[in-house]
């Protein structure tokens, strides 16, 4: 291992230079916690197809591909074409697009459940909204996930993300009462933890492939069992399909487990590389969103943030999904 990490020093000279630099100016040097490893991560300046190339003209095989997000490698020629004609028209309007009806009319066909949809510029906030949508619906208060499950930094689902589950994921974080935390393909001992819960359980979020665990599949029977009792409780299904949404198959995984969630969360190949994050679901519980007509008391608020719904990032989105979509 030192032989490797000399090796790494001695080709990898200007990106320490920029590194140190970055250091005076970035929390630990980085903008993203999982960026960062020892002794310095190297800093790129291009990339393309498989490849990374690094400030020192090293390549490297990227099997990270921008966060999962970039199924079709790096600046695919597609994708890149069609940013390329929207940035000449421009990349940020601040109102309703045709880009965003395009990328929704291909997003509503593939995922029988996203009857309707609001965009936002990351999987954290689509998650953050999925929660306190489950909790409007619903009067109930306790979200439910899963031991090692991971959702985002938001902090209605900041718990037993890394083991031990039994410890806080990080200071700062208040109402942790408020989540509870259930064994994956366990379903006996789910049931027993969320009966306890029962008369205030808003919803439960999972994923169809546990990535904070590991990439662990889910048994169809545990999903069925979970969405069985979310419906005779009252309480919402929401699966999180951030990183599962359009990689094993064009849409989402869950209609191979014949199960029908209430919302599903997505992000990541949506995008293309570009920021988003989507929240979708059946029509009656997206509707709580909306705020015309609504007392405040009545609506459950979801803003999308400044930049949700963006023209490059639902440009991006759609050349990706197109390209998918003939492989189909």
């Amino acid at each position: 291992m030192t032989d490797y990490i000399s090796e790494y020093k001695k080709k990898t000279k200007g990106s320490v230079k920029l590194f140190s630099k970055s250091l005076k100016f970035h929390v630990n040097g980085v903008s993203h916690n999982i960026r960062f490893f020892e002794p310095y991560p190297f800093v790129v300046k291009s990339s393309a197809g498989k490849n990374l190339v690094d400030v020192d003209n090293n390549k490297y095989t990227d099997y990270w591909m921008g966060h999962w997000s970039l199924i079709l490698g790096h600046a695919p020629k597609q994708v890149k074409e069609s940013i390329k004609k929207q940035i000449d028209k421009s990349w940020m309007y601040g109102t309703v697009n045709e880009q965003t009806i395009k990328l929704s009319e291909l997003i509503t066909k593939a995922v029988p459940v996203a009857e309707k949809i609001r965009y936002v510029t990351s999987g954290t906030e689509a998650t953050m909204y999925a929660v306190r949508l489950a909790r409007s619906v619903t009067g109930k208060n306790i979200i439910a996930k899963i031991d090692g499950g991971w959702h985002g930094y938001t902090s209605d689902l900041l718990k037993s993300v890394n083991w031990p589950f039994t410890e806080s994921e990080s200071s700062g974080v208040v109402n942790e009462e408020k989540i509870i935390s259930i064994p994956y393909n366990d379903l006996e001992k789910s049931l027993e933890i969320l009966n306890k819960v029962s008369n205030d359980l808003a919803g439960i979020i999972i994923e169809p492939v546990l990535g904070g665990g590991g990439c662990i599949p889910a048994k169809a029977e545990y999903l069925k069992g979970i969405q069985e009792f979310c419906k005779k409780n009252n309480s919402l299904f929401i699966l999180d399909e951030i990183v599962t949404g359009f990689r094993f198959r064009y849409g989402c995984l869950y209609p191979t487990m014949k199960i029908d969630p209430d919302i599903v969360t997505l992000g990541k190949i949506v995008g293309g590389g570009m920021p988003i994050g989507v929240m979708c679901g059946k029509k009656e519980i997206m509707e709580h969103s909306n705020t015309k007509g609504k007392k405040k008391t009545e609506r459950s608020y979801i803003g999308g943030g400044t930049f949700s719904a963006n023209p490059m990032s639902m440009t991006s989105g759609f050349a990706t999904l197109t390209e998918l979509k003939k492989s189909k």
